[in-house]
């Protein structure tokens, strides 16, 4: 296992009868850009395969909607599912020095709904690819983490590496999959889109599973009352039988603090 992962598998690696033009090492590999399964692939190599079996494999795009709608998509793309969105207050990260993302928390759900659309299994090669290679890599940890078996990462992505010198520095030209002249549209498919009633539908089913005691996938009016007197009783702290605002206050921060600790372990 150590062997397959101290090599990029771009190349010379037969895999369900898809071969991959190039190898380099490990230490070839950005730290950004590292994945837990060791498995990657340059836009070329993964336009190739598609080209010769895209029916056998799931391609997403992990880039924000907005990235895709004013950027461009790669036409081969099977859809837009983002890892992460602008955050909601678009609050700025001085680090970074952009506007601050959010991870999708449905991220893994709705990537395996797109691969059973295509009658596909997480046993079944899976293509991940973002801006430059970093987003999918963390992608790529998250299906791996969820069973999936054959998570690659497209190493350098739509955008391709930025040049470190020169009168360009800075700029995207080097390498990826517009930089390869691949085919790709500002035109949108709506049936590959990420629409927001979709992260609304995995919200509310996550509500209806918690009311659920007995797994039934029905939520009785005992069941309803039960879920909704636990959160009256988590609300009131000093157990008075009234929600004041500072209370609702105190739940509502009690909550973002939970939600940041559980973004944290998934990153």
């Amino acid at each position: 296992m150590c062997k397959v992962r101290s090599l990029v598998m771009l190349g010379i690696i037969f895999l369900s009868s898809l071969v991959f033009a190039e190898i380099v090492t490990e230490k070839q590999v950005p730290k950004s850009k590292a994945t837990k399964a060791g498995l990657y692939v340059t836009a070329k190599n993964a336009y190739d395969a598609l080209k010769e079996q895209g029916d056998k494999i799931l391609f997403l795009d992990v880039r924000t909607r907005g990235e895709v709608a004013y950027v461009g998509m790669p036409t081969i793309a099977d859809a837009n599912v983002p890892l992460k969105f602008t955050s909601k207050k678009h609050d700025w990260d001085d680090k970074k020095n952009t506007f601050k993302m959010m991870l999708n928390s449905d991220f893994v759900d709705d990537a395996m709904q797109r691969l059973k659309e295509k009658g596909l299994t997480k046993e079944d090669i899976v293509f991940v690819m973002c801006r430059s290679g970093g987003r999918s890599a963390k992608a790529a940890d998250m299906l791996t983490e969820a069973g999936f078996t054959k998570v690659y990462s497209v190493i350098n992505g739509f955008e391709g590496d930025s040049v470190k010198s020169g009168d360009n520095k800075g700029k995207r030209t080097v390498n990826g999959w517009k930089n390869s002249n691949l085919p790709w549209s500002y035109s949108m498919d709506k049936n590959k889109m990420y629409f927001k009633s979709k992260d609304k539908k995995g919200h509310l089913s996550k509500m209806l599973k918690k009311m659920d005691r007995d797994k039934d996938n029905k939520v009785t009016q005992s069941e309803f009352d039960t879920f909704h007197q636990k959160m009256f009783a988590n609300i009131d702290k000093n157990k008075d039988g009234i929600i004041d605002e500072q209370e609702l206050k105190a739940y509502k921060m009690d909550k973002k603090k939970a939600m940041k600790q559980k973004k944290k372990g998934k990153m």
